[in-house]
């Protein structure tokens, strides 16, 4: 088969290094653009009609960035065209899963859908005994099971200690960073059961999501079931039999009795007590029952030793769903979260944990939500193709890349000018500019003063604000350009990875220098 491989000059090299692979049956074009990504159907035609004439190509590849249906350019070449990948580092695809060439969509999309198993889980049903649904009347249920996906239960810390309107944004922010219910955290040592109540039935009223409650306290658990909590987390030895929960409610269950002060220490103690209390919620006719033998944080009192009681909880009970604290892990390791989240939604899956509970009450939490959701994702697929989690056309790759998507251009005979540390400071006489981000808004704000008053600029791209500074003539310099555009650019990346953003300050702190 012979085969036209279309590409932009910054490309070229790269792709046809990679054609040069498949020997001399494929060929490389590379139209007079820059990047792919704007060549245009009628470009194509123009340059490729009479390249086309005088070879017989069996098909012609365009960038998968390429815009629109192909199919057009098709018509007027006369030789099937099919997009390719987005990047040339996958290029290699094409010829692996040529059947899967598309006119419309990129093949990596392509492949992406054709391998996502999480477009199956409508199929999982409680008739395979390893499962139930979470959700009473007026939600949308959600299927928990040790043969599904781990679903993550968000939680608003104390949250009546917030206004009404802050638990709903607070809410809206969680289901939007991929949480699959909620939860309604109490404040330990208060009863708050009319708050209590009030939540949990705007939560369930506004946005039609599962809700459970985080509490201890059995007045609490019980006006959050009248308001129509679909999950209950903290039934232990102390409480369990104060509360009477319908069936249809999910309880959750623990190995302690946190009302006499007793927490099992010993792996083995605590999975049997984890056990016996599980049989318990059986026979007093509770037919949704999660097991959490309780995460606990690392070195002291140590995570191995509760991992292991939920490998000794799993060896007795194969069709229980578990559940993990994962805030118990995030907020108690002075590190990046998404690493953590994605270690823990593997062991989640291998372990059939069911549910991973996640806050996002400290700053270097924040995304922990959004990141579980990602990571279980990639747990989950991996576990229905029997595979290890890469190469899967899932990621969660935040601050790192999985592949070199641009090869540098060739600079053979090009001087070299090295950089210059300037330390003169000329301040802009138009005025300066103060920058910070509002992580709850979800946008940076600049704010001018000087020689043209004062305006404040908000937005979420820092090209957008930076280019709307420059129309308004507010910056008098090049240098203050340069500038401006640098902290703006800082500004957006610690709104996009969730990081404190402090002017003038070094976004990664001198963690990612060079040692000399």
């Amino acid at each position: 088969m012979k085969v036209l491989l279309v590409t932009g000059r910054l490309a070229e090299g790269q792709v046809r290094k990679y054609a040069e692979s498949f020997g001399s049956e494929v060929d490389v074009i590379s139209l007079p653009v820059s990047v792919a990504a704007l060549i245009t159907p009628q470009m194509l035609v123009e340059h490729l009609k009479g390249v086309v004439s005088k070879k017989n190509y069996d098909a012609v590849i365009v960038p998968g960035l390429l815009r629109g249906n192909v199919g057009v350019v098709e018509e007027q070449l006369g030789v099937p065209v099919f997009k390719g990948t987005r990047y040339a580092c996958d290029i290699p695809l094409i010829f692996k899963n040529f059947a899967s060439l598309s006119k419309e969509e990129a093949l990596d999309v392509v492949l992406a859908r054709s391998r996502d198993e999480w477009s199956k889980l409508s199929e999982l049903t409680e008739d395979s005994g390893l499962g139930f649904k979470v959700g009473r009347k007026d939600v949308k249920p959600v299927y928990v099971g040790v043969d599904g996906p781990v679903r993550v239960l968000a939680e608003v810390v104390d949250a009546p200690e917030l206004s009404l309107s802050k638990v709903m944004a607070r809410v809206k922010y969680f289901l939007e960073s991929g949480a699959d219910m909620i939860d309604i955290g109490a404040v330990v040592g208060e009863d708050n059961s009319h708050r209590i109540y009030e939540l949990v039935y705007e939560v369930r009223e506004r946005f039609k999501v599962p809700v459970s409650v985080d509490s201890l306290n059995p007045a609490e658990i019980e006006a959050a079931v009248d308001a129509g909590a679909d999950m209950v987390l903290s039934l232990d030895y102390g409480n369990f039999k104060e509360v009477k929960l319908p069936n249809d409610v999910t309880a959750t269950v623990l190995p302690t009795n946190v009302k006499e002060g007793e927490i099992p220490k010993c792996s083995e103690e605590r999975a049997k007590k984890t056990l016996e209390i599980v049989k318990e919620a059986r026979k007093a006719g509770l037919v949704k029952v999660v097991a959490d033998p309780l995460l606990e944080p690392p070195i002291n009192p140590g995570i191995a030793s509760s991992l292991r009681s939920y490998f000794l909880f799993r060896e007795m009970d194969a069709v229980t769903p578990l559940l993990f604290g994962a805030g118990n892990v995030t907020e108690f390791i002075d590190a990046d979260s998404v690493g953590v989240n994605v270690f823990l939604a593997l062991l989640a899956q291998e372990l059939g944990v069911a549910v991973l509970l996640t806050t996002e009450q400290s700053v270097k939490c924040r995304g922990c939500v959004r990141e579980a959701a990602a990571a279980r994702k990639l747990a989950y697929i991996a576990k229905k193709l029997s595979t290890p989690p890469k190469d899967l056309d899932v990621d969660v790759f935040v601050a790192k890349s999985k592949k070199e998507y641009f090869e540098s251009p060739d600079i053979d005979g090009v001087s070299i000018t090295p950089e210059i540390k300037v330390e003169d400071y000329s301040p802009d006489s138009l005025g300066y500019f103060t920058i910070w981000v509002n992580h709850d808004e979800g946008k940076i704000f600049a704010l001018y003063r000087g020689v043209k008053g004062e305006r404040l600029f908000a937005g979420r791209s820092a090209e957008h604000i930076g280019k709307t500074i420059i129309s308004e003539g507010l910056v008098g310099s090049l240098e203050h350009a340069v500038y401006l555009g640098r902290e703006l650019e800082k500004a957006e990346v610690c709104l996009k990875l969730g990081k404190s953003y402090v002017q003038d300050v070094d976004v990664f702190g001198g963690w990612n220098e060079r040692s000399t």
